[in-house]
């Protein structure tokens, strides 16, 4: 009977904890990962991130795609980054400490326990013409394995991305 009792004291508190924004309180983000992005970028030694650049900039490693490129300006690609990201649980921060110009970051928080995910794009502009495509580095804030969760939320959001553009390359 105690046991019950305590069970449901628990998932009470839970409730309060997760549905009050306590949660997001109590696991703060913190600052992105702001990687340098490229062949021989610095990736991350644990399990709980996901990669994708264009081909010529894909470091080696099983945790990364390849980007799609839009023939379009980076006007319009980023609307619809930041259109889209919104459907995946992710929130535009402007206020980044150290951002650079041509990126944009993106906090995502896990359905249930709200763990933060950082997620940055680094827009690469076209030499020529408007093929227009991006590196971006999802990364977990806490902990060492991400269950793969990084990686479903972005081939998600780059489906819908690419869906939205109606083109890709």
């Amino acid at each position: 009977m105690f046991a019950i009792w305590g069970l449901l004291l628990l998932a009470g508190i839970f409730i309060t904890v997760r549905f009050t924004g306590l949660m997001d309180h109590m696991l703060p983000a913190g600052d992105p990962p702001n990687i340098t992005f490229g062949r021989d970028a610095d990736l991350p030694t644990t399990s709980n991130f996901f990669l994708t650049c264009p081909a010529d900039r894909l470091p080696e490693t099983d945790r990364a795609m390849q980007s799609p490129s839009f023939n379009t300006s980076v006007a319009t690609l980023t609307e619809v980054l930041i259109d889209t990201a919104r459907d995946h649980g992710m929130a535009l921060k402007n206020d980044v400490p150290g951002g650079e110009a041509g990126r944009l970051y993106f906090l995502a928080r896990t359905p249930v326990f709200r763990f933060p995910d950082w997620v940055e794009i680094e827009l690469i502009l076209p030499e020529t013409g408007d093929n227009v495509t991006f590196c971006m580095l999802a990364k977990s804030v806490y902990g060492v394995e991400d269950l793969g969760q990084n990686e479903k939320r972005t081939r998600a959001w780059l489906a819908d991305v690419v869906t939205r553009m109606g083109q890709n390359q």
